[in-house]
């Protein structure tokens, strides 16, 4: 009988064949070799299959085609159910995994044993994997708090245990689709507070125009922010939460705004920061907000002379 693999590692994808051969590069690079890799397609209508069905001949991976687009939290959610591993990952399928990924993480978890989830700091990057922009990371004291003023986490670099993989699943709503990494994230914070983290810049955030960030639609994320505040409302996993609803609100309404601001939408962009300052009395000291507020006011005093 076949050894079981330490990590598995999920990777929804959806016509990335230009994109996915260079981050299943990244994982085969892995210095710790005793992982799984579950590629979850979502009935993909360019060459991804063709791309793939050699890996998979080699057993280099397994492949699970969804007979349609189920968009990625179901497609987690698929691969979860499959999964083998003692530990498991995310990793978008154009996104990288630094060499020493996995071997840092099986470190972590001999080191820390009582944490069932942990994650690694991420950057973003280039098709290169040359640096673009490093992100900041605040020391990781109180969680909840941090988690609810903003996803630090990502959909890549993330660690569950078993225990907890095979228990938390992702929201499949089709409202949620494009906040699915937050809402997963906040109650992953809420059912493990004591989140702990590698500090080294493990994992990278490939920059290109067909990522979902660069493709949003503000209607569409005022709809999944009202869908996701009766969530948090009436969701029992969200009750470690409650008494930071408030500063979720503002990071919703603050994600809104910088939404507006990028789209021209200066009034839309006045209401969310509004909205925002109404949610949460100390959002002034929030950097993301000072940064938009400034945006915001410098659009309105140019916009008499445009």
């Amino acid at each position: 009988m076949a050894e079981k693999p330490f990590f598995s590692i999920v990777i929804p994808t959806y016509n990335r064949a230009d994109l996915i051969g260079q981050t299943l590069e990244s994982v085969f690079a892995q210095t710790f070799q005793s992982y799984e890799v579950i590629v979850v397609d979502n009935a993909s209508t360019d060459h991804t299959p063709a791309l793939l069905a050699p890996l998979v001949a080699e057993g280099k991976l397994r492949l699970i085609v969804h007979d349609r687009n189920y968009e990625r939290a179901k497609s987690r959610n698929t691969g979860m159910a499959a999964a083998q591993g003692q530990y498991l990952t995310f990793l978008d399928s154009d996104d990288f995994m630094y060499p020493q990924n996995l071997a840092e993480a099986y470190q972590y978890i001999k080191q820390n044993p009582e944490n069932q989830a942990f994650h690694n700091l991420y950057e973003l990057v280039d098709a290169q994997q040359q640096l673009l922009y490093r992100y900041p990371f605040a020391p990781l004291r109180e969680p909840l708090r941090q988690i609810a003023q903003g996803n630090f986490l990502s959909c890549i670099g993330v660690f569950l245990h078993q225990d907890l993989y095979r228990t938390l699943r992702w929201d499949e709503h089709p409202l949620l689709t494009g906040s699915e990494d937050y809402d997963f994230a906040l109650r992953l914070v809420a059912r493990c507070p004591q989140l702990g983290r590698i500090p080294r810049y493990n994992s990278g955030v490939r920059e290109h125009p067909a990522r979902t960030v660069n493709q949003q639609h503000y209607a569409q994320a005022l709809e999944r922010f009202e869908y996701l505040r009766h969530k948090m409302a009436t969701d029992p996993e969200y009750l470690p939460l409650r008494p930071f609803a408030g500063q979720i609100a503002a990071t919703l309404w603050i994600f809104l705004a910088g939404m507006a601001l990028s789209t021209q939408q200066t009034a839309e962009a006045g209401r969310a920061l509004s909205q925002a300052r109404q949610a949460d009395k100390k959002v002034w000291s929030r950097r993301n907000y000072l940064g938009l507020w400034l945006r915001y006011c410098k659009k309105r005093l140019m916009a008499p002379f445009g």
